[in-house]
């Protein structure tokens, strides 16, 4: 399989325990690919400034509950 409409008709002729495996499975690998990105936004530059630049605010006493 290499497209991702192979992907989406293999993914339909699924019986339903497979399918129920596979969603499962899906489910985790998307969480995990997630966790990575935020992980790598977190040492990103930009937002790494934000959370310089908010945490100042708020130790400042500029923030405002919402």
């Amino acid at each position: 399989m290499t497209t991702v409409t192979e992907i989406q008709t293999a993914v339909r002729a699924l019986p339903d325990n497979q399918f129920g495996m596979f969603s499962s499975w899906f489910d985790n690998y998307e969480e995990e690919r997630w966790d990575v990105q935020i992980e790598n936004d977190q040492k990103s530059e930009p937002l790494l400034s934000l959370m310089s630049k908010a945490k100042y605010d708020f130790e400042a006493g500029k923030c405002t509950r919402i």
